[in-house]
């Protein structure tokens, strides 16, 4: 079980503490990234491992064990994420493998081929529809319900982080265009995530935008480039409504926690911080110094945790413990 936490506000996230770990100490001689994901609920959290150790594992936080619920030897997994209203999950391979396993029995229930290779991925909101990208420019939007392609588009760009808006509108990549000789420059591409038709592109002053993700509201995107920065633009025409720091050399991945008070964001040097959206501050940074692993930083759906994986493979989980008598406590 977790420990219980406070709900997370720009104040409380100032006293987040390491309150658990999950799964078993791993060493591994390759450079280590994990993709993070929640269910709902917050009972059940999961993890993708892109090198060393097992690649799919989950969790039942209800258990007090820190063992997998289960565990899947899946090949090139990318990431995955816990289906909205179902007791299964959802993981996708750099093939374009889509699979679905049960939460509960951890068996496989379908396997279904996109027919393209996948540098990135995101999930709509109501966990109907998958987009992908592949690194080479290919971007397609693939309906899980009837497991076909919506739209399929060839871009001229490197392609990074991807995004998909929760209202089903907009659909986001960060990307690198090309220049002359070997350089690149940094671009934001959004189209109508209903039919792919473009609906804006701008080029920004940094080499390229590792991710993108859109604010809770809909009414803005926050992209991170190689400089250091989370460029917040506006919607539709991606014009900069403001800039504020990132970790290290850039936000590799942003999260926003629900209603949108606080950002989470991970870079690749082993490190990840609590922004306060309004302020535009940290409130929350903790590194394990290990240049060799990263991973994403992710908000639980209720608001009291953020987890983080860390650099022996195993999972981190923050909250701020309740403190009585103190005034944030108030409420609560």
């Amino acid at each position: 079980m977790l420990t219980p936490s406070l709900t997370l506000t720009p104040e409380t996230a100032r006293h987040l503490t390491l309150l658990r770990t999950l799964g078993e100490p791993e060493l591994s001689q390759y450079s280590r990234w994990q993709w993070l994901a929640w269910d709902a609920s917050s009972r059940y959290l999961l993890s993708v491992q892109k090198q060393g150790g097992t690649p799919l594992r989950w969790w039942d936080l209800h258990s007090e064990a820190a063992t997998p619920l289960f565990a899947h030897s899946v090949s090139r997994c990318r990431a995955a994420w816990f289906l909205p209203g179902s007791q299964r999950l959802l993981s996708v391979t750099v093939r374009g493998t889509l699979q679905t396993w049960s939460v509960t029995d951890g068996k496989l229930l379908s396997s279904v081929e996109t027919g393209g290779s996948v540098s990135s991925a995101c999930l709509s909101s109501d966990g109907t529809r998958l987009l992908l990208t592949a690194g080479q420019g290919r971007v397609m939007l693939w309906d899980l319900e009837r497991s076909w392609l919506v739209w399929r588009l060839e871009d001229p760009a490197f392609h990074y982080g991807c995004a998909l808006s929760a209202d089903g509108r907009f659909a986001a990549v960060g990307a690198a265009e090309e220049q002359v000789g070997a350089a690149t420059r940094a671009s934001v591409r959004l189209w109508d995530a209903r039919t792919g038709k473009s609906v804006a592109s701008r080029t920004l002053d940094s080499h390229l935008i590792w991710n993108v993700a859109f604010t809770p509201s809909g009414q803005g995107l926050v992209a991170s480039n190689t400089g250091g920065e989370l460029l917040f633009l506006g919607l539709p025409g991606l014009e900069t409504v403001r800039v504020i720091g990132a970790p290290a050399s850039g936000a590799m991945q942003m999260e926003f926690i629900p209603g949108g008070s606080l950002l989470a964001a991970s870079a690749d040097t082993s490190a990840f911080v609590v922004i306060d959206v309004h302020a535009g501050q940290r409130v929350f940074a903790y590194s394990d110094l290990d240049d060799m692993q990263g991973s994403t930083a992710n908000f639980s759906p209720d608001g009291r945790f953020v987890c983080w994986g860390m650099d022996d493979g195993k999972v981190g989980i923050w909250g701020a413990k309740p403190r009585p008598g103190a005034a944030w406590d108030v409420g609560d």
